[in-house]
């Protein structure tokens, strides 16, 4: 029996969220939709009546997206993480009950070998957390933080046959299920937040939202198929 550490400060989005659409804020997060995606299909929109990337409701993740701090191509960054196959990559890593991000160093290790010591921990931070805003758009809360990442292969000590080390410490997730939702939203005062906060994220667990049917997670493709 797992036990998660459920505070709604541990949340990124989902409360930020419910209280923006519950108290009619969402113009700023409607104009930067726009900027960031100027053709106006957005991404992680969970329905018709909460129209918005649900992403952009974490402060930290839309300076990332809209700041460009250091060149780091964060909107790359983020649009390589939430590809379907990344994504069925960390969730496999979570129900197989290691860390999400170490199903990913390899990529990140190929594609960003020239960066120098400090951008190296500055990216590895951005990744970390982008990976926790895309794992909560799809139910999953930490679970343990900053478990160490095993990088060897059996008992060898040969460099070559040791797996990416890219991440050296990262989160483990698990899923929020119905008695956790129940335990977070008796945490908000404010019924009409609190309400729009239980409809978004049961509409999560229950894989309902536009963006969960667009990415088909759990979708089987025959041979046939592709």
């Amino acid at each position: 029996m797992y036990m998660i550490d459920l505070k709604l400060n541990k949340l990124s989005i989902l409360h930020r969220a419910a209280e923006a659409y519950a108290t009619d804020n969402i113009t700023y997060f409607s104009e930067v939709a726009t900027k960031l995606y100027p053709t106006g299909r957005f991404p992680f929109v969970p329905a018709q009546e909460y129209p918005l990337p649900l992403h952009l409701f974490s402060p930290r993740l839309l300076v990332m997206l809209t700041k460009e701090e250091d060149h780091l191509d964060a909107f790359d960054m983020w649009n390589r993480i939430t590809t379907k196959e990344n994504l069925i990559r960390m969730i496999t890593a979570s129900e197989l009950e290691r860390t999400a991000a170490e199903s990913l160093g390899k990529q990140f290790e190929l594609i960003y070998k020239t960066d120098t010591r400090d951008l190296l921990t500055k990216r590895k931070q951005m990744i970390g957390y982008m990976i926790k805003v895309a794992m909560e758009c799809f139910g999953y809360m930490v679970f343990s933080s900053r478990m160490q990442v095993s990088t060897v292969r059996g008992d060898v000590a040969d460099n070559s046959k040791r797996k990416s080390n890219y991440f050296t410490t990262a989160s483990r997730y698990a899923p929020i299920n119905k008695a956790d939702l129940r335990v977070l939203s008796k945490q908000i005062e404010n019924p009409n937040v609190r309400s729009t906060f239980d409809a978004i994220t049961k509409l999560i667990i229950n894989g309902e939202t536009e963006y969960q049917r667009a990415y088909k997670l759990q979708a089987l493709t025959s041979w046939e198929l592709l």
